[in-house]
């Protein structure tokens, strides 16, 4: 079983995360972090599950407990990684997330405020089935005239009503995953 340490080193340089990066995406100063790094401190349980986060592992992988590639002898053949993305910075991955699902074309987005209420919070991960576009539902769009930012909104004829409002439709939603 490896260090706090070294799994932390290790899932940031496989995604080629700085601690400046990783202390924006978390929100954990870059002292903790560095002192993360270094095995003086491990971070409290919601540290941790902030880190996991950004980082798209587990807090168990950070931990050393489980591996930090899930699917390695699992059971689940359906396992697939698929990018994480901030719904107020779209073009930019923050890590990865594992999804149990037929190969497609997915992405997670984090809405990263409140503007969505009252479907989403600060902080969901939605999982968007990329140019799926069907029936009513909870769909991601972008304004035509600004692509710099993913919007959640509901839609009971999503064609006709998204070009009435000027919006891109993305994707459908087909997941939330809402961290406690």
């Amino acid at each position: 079983m490896s260090s706090f340490a070294e799994n932390l080193r290790a899932a940031m340089a496989e995604r080629s995360i700085t601690q400046a990066e990783l202390s924006k995406r978390t929100g954990i100063s870059k002292s903790f972090i560095s002192q993360y790094l270094s095995g003086k401190f491990k971070p409290r349980d919601d540290k941790l599950t902030a880190l996991a986060q950004a980082l798209g592992t587990t807090k168990g992988a950070l931990l050393g407990f489980e591996s930090s590639r899930p699917g390695e002898g699992a059971l689940d053949s359906k396992l697939i990684k698929v990018e994480v993305f901030s719904a107020d910075e779209p073009s930019k991955p923050w890590g990865e997330e594992y999804i149990s699902a037929d190969p497609g074309n997915y992405r997670f987005y984090i809405c990263r405020d409140d503007k969505n209420r009252p479907f989403i919070m600060f902080g969901d991960h939605l999982l968007v089935s990329i140019n799926d576009i069907g029936s009513a539902g909870l769909y991601a769009v972008m304004k035509e005239s600004i692509g710099d930012r993913v919007y959640f909104r509901e839609f009971s004829d999503p064609r006709k009503e998204a070009a009435e409002l000027g919006l891109k439709i993305i994707g459908r939603v087909c997941e939330l995953r809402r961290k406690m």
